[in-house]
């Protein structure tokens, strides 16, 4: 403190100031703020990935409407357990890398507006693990997320004989 007044602290993130790079400075502040209060985080639980979501999804099951925890499901059954269930990856093992293989891999089979929709999922759920000191940071706000395709001015129409 100088003069009664509190000096505060500035550390450069190396993000432009230019363009849209308001998300890549907030996931920075974050990895910063993670670095800076590294003391809470307990990097002895073992906990599997795919174990963690589905505990994550239990425990969302009585605060959600049946209808998007049906979503949640499916999207966690059909395409995140097929995903991550053979790697046996722990959560505080999770990197942005094995997030970018996912979504490449599903770049092939999938739109990017359904891939976005899985991605929410899977940070929704690591959110949880970085505040239960799990992790530092949610890797999944550490990719670039696929363009979302605009359905505006579309026009689908069948022509019938």
């Amino acid at each position: 403190m100088r003069n009664g007044k509190r000096k505060q602290k500035w550390i450069d993130t190396g993000v432009p100031i230019k363009g849209n790079n308001k998300r890549k400075a907030d996931a920075r502040l974050e990895e910063i703020k993670a670095e800076y209060n590294n003391t809470g985080i307990d990097l002895s639980k073992d906990v599997i990935f795919t174990e963690f979501m589905k505990n994550w999804l239990e425990n969302l099951k009585h605060s959600l409407a049946a209808t998007t925890y049906d979503g949640y499901s499916i999207i966690f059954k059909s395409h995140i357990l097929p995903s991550f269930e053979p790697k046996k990856l722990k959560v505080k093992d999770l990197t942005p890398a094995h997030i970018q293989q996912y979504i490449n891999f599903k770049m092939e089979s999938l739109s990017p507006n359904t891939i976005i929709k899985h991605l929410r999922n899977i940070s929704k759920c690591l959110d949880n693990a970085v505040k239960q000191n799990i992790i530092a940071f949610n890797p999944v706000k550490r990719v670039d997320m696929p363009k979302k395709l605009s359905t505006q001015g579309l026009n689908i129409t069948t022509k019938s004989k």
